[in-house]
């Protein structure tokens, strides 16, 4: 794989964002760094905020139901509040693509580019990680020559909601990869077959 540059940001699904926003800023010591409202479509949307302190970066998500419940309060009736997604910073997410469907890993949506002011953005969601499982991967791309993003962008964040709501108004639920055709060696390991450090 290209070697991945790190850990970009962390997404939470939250009932009350406000609340979240100052647990973040007031006790946490984040500073907000962007922000959006209705981001989505007219069937449902959500309101956001990223938070940042030093190289850690936080997006705090409160779903907006409309015609349909939002897929953020979705993800909560289910899973809970809490992490909906983690984004890993590339340096080619074309190449990473490339490489990872060759695996069989499955996205649910195209790359999707939009630029924040301070140089290119590229975004990509994968399906969940495991059956069962909300949790899913966001490839981020940053840097393009001497440009780099530094926040996000609407236009891309709406499309990647859209891509959510439209696999959730068909139904669609789908692993990262398919696990009928593509058995990976997870076994049941007993709890108590671990040996704890002294």
């Amino acid at each position: 794989m290209k070697d991945a540059v790190g850990f970009d940001h962390i997404t939470l699904c939250v009932k009350n964002l406000a609340a979240a926003e100052s647990l973040f800023t007031t006790v946490l010591g984040f500073n907000v760094i962007w922000s959006a409202q209705d981001v989505g479509s007219d069937k449902s949307s959500m309101d956001t905020v990223v938070v940042q302190r030093g190289d850690a970066k936080i997006a705090l998500m409160q779903g907006r139901n409309k015609e349909r419940r939002s897929q953020i309060c979705e993800f909560i009736d289910k899973y809970g509040e809490g992490v909906q997604h983690i984004a890993i910073e590339v340096d080619d997410i074309d190449a990473v693509c490339h490489e990872w469907e060759a695996h069989g890993v499955r996205f649910c949506g195209d790359v999707k580019n939009g630029r924040d002011g301070f140089g290119p953005l590229k975004q990509r969601f994968t399906y969940p990680l495991f059956p069962g499982c909300g949790v899913f991967l966001e490839l981020t791309q940053r840097q393009h020559g001497q440009e780099e993003s530094k926040t996000f962008v609407r236009a891309t964040v709406e499309a990647l909601y859209r891509d959510i709501e439209r696999d959730q108004s068909r139904g669609v639920e789908k692993t990262i990869v398919d696990y009928e055709t593509l058995p990976l060696p997870f076994e049941e390991t007993p709890s108590n077959s671990y040996q704890r450090a002294s």
